[in-house]
């Protein structure tokens, strides 16, 4: 147990180094033609506004224009600092009414930097890929390569699960992906993070869990899946990212409770220890406490607080699933229900408390989150909705699992 826990701490240690070489290394690259390239699609991207909907009237549909423009703003600002006290501070130019779009046009038509803020308390690790991206490409552009990768992991899954004949599983895959309106991802910088991480780690486990079993690499697996969630995460939707691999675990693997267990607490520890992580080393680069601030903002998300009046944290819960109340968030659950009835029929007889319990404790885990995390799950209903894709998965994995337990009832890992 000591060498394994000695291990995983050195596979923390290491990714944390790498993460704050890689973000220091992409601040060294010269930001003037990467403003050049925000200008050419500047217009257009104003033009949409900060949350437009893909489809009309349909909240999931609407884009984060306004993060967007953050992410954008952090790419392109020409810092004063010395490159490594930059990649900690994340420095953006700001506008006085908060807009981010006007602050970022703003900045790249007239260089407005006479209000400036950082962004500390993220990593930001989006923008080791944005920075050198934004030397060749411009947004939109951006964006159409952002739309081949969504299609490229997306495929990668699919096929994942047929090729080994896995076509409940894959249809029950389809049902999550569709409950994330999957539609906005290309477009949207802010929701492709965790669309990646998440989608990575299903397809890990899908092509390469013999080997991870023969290794033992679950613990590490799940602890780097956390690191990278928290690396490039802006809090939009990271449980998605041990909830999408833990179902996996629960149908294909027979994890049982002892290890599923043992599988949050690692995603957790590296989740939460990647943040903590960009404090600590933060703190020591730029000689500026970032623990009061991040701190600050983190006991104010787990309140029930907002905008000074107190809300209930059940509230939280229900405007996550208001997202869902349209035609087609109904038809979406009309259809999953008839799915898993007409599986629980079919292998009516391996349906016992015991074998649906992991489920259906992976479907609850997005309303614990909401519970824990009121006020943001509260404010930002309309992208942290996309958790309960992981409680979609679970339960429309239901027939595979029955189907899997009937099949190969004794194989435990």
């Amino acid at each position: 147990m000591l060498k394994k826990i000695t291990g995983m701490f050195l596979i923390f240690l290491t990714v944390l180094a790498l993460g704050t070489f890689l973000l220091a290394v992409v601040y060294l690259l010269p930001t003037v033609p990467m403003k050049e390239h925000v200008r050419e699609s500047l217009d257009s991207f104003m033009a949409e506004g900060d949350n437009p909907f893909l489809l009309n009237g349909y909240k999931g549909s609407s884009l984060d224009n306004s993060t967007d423009a953050i992410m954008l703003g952090n790419a392109v600002f020409e810092s004063e600092q010395p490159f490594y006290k930059s990649a900690m501070l994340v420095e953006r130019a700001k506008d006085e009414e908060g807009d981010t779009m006007v602050a970022l046009q703003k900045y790249i038509l007239e260089d407005d930097r006479h209000l400036t803020g950082d962004y500390s308390r993220y990593w930001h690790g989006y923008l080791i890929f944005l920075k050198p991206l934004l030397l060749v490409l411009n947004f939109g552009q951006i964006r159409i390569l952002n739309g081949m990768f969504f299609f490229v992991i997306l495929a990668l899954n699919l096929f994942g699960f047929l090729r080994s004949g896995r076509w409940r599983g894959c249809i029950a895959f389809l049902f999550a992906v569709a409950g994330l309106y999957p539609m906005v991802i290309p477009y949207s910088l802010q929701y492709s993070g965790m669309f990646y991480v998440g989608l990575t780690a299903t397809a890990v486990i899908l092509y390469k869990s013999r080997r991870m079993e023969e290794k033992k690499l679950w613990e590490s697996f799940f602890l780097v899946t956390g690191m990278c969630a928290s690396y490039l995460d802006f809090l939009t939707y990271p449980l998605f990212t041990l909830g999408m691999p833990l179902v996996l675990c629960i149908v294909y693997e027979k994890h049982e409770l002892k290890k599923l267990i043992g599988n949050c607490i690692c995603w957790a520890c590296g989740y939460f220890g990647m943040w903590m992580g960009k404090w600590a080393i933060g703190s020591c680069l730029t000689g500026e406490n970032l623990w009061i601030k991040a701190l600050e903002t983190a006991n104010l998300r787990v309140s029930g607080a907002v905008n000074e009046e107190h809300i209930s944290r059940v509230m939280a819960i229900l405007r996550n699933f208001y997202i869902y109340a349209g035609v087609l968030g109904i038809l979406l659950f009309v259809i999953i229900i008839i799915w898993l009835l007409s599986g629980m029929r079919r292998y009516r007889k391996e349906v016992t408390v015991r074998n649906l319990l992991p489920l259906c404790m992976a479907a609850c885990m997005p309303i614990v989150w909401y519970l824990l995390l009121a006020n943001h799950s509260y404010i930002h209903y309309w992208y942290t909705f996309r958790i309960l894709t992981v409680s979609i998965f679970a339960v429309a994995m239901v027939p595979e699992y029955l189907y899997q337990k009937q099949m190969q009832p004794d194989i435990r890992s």
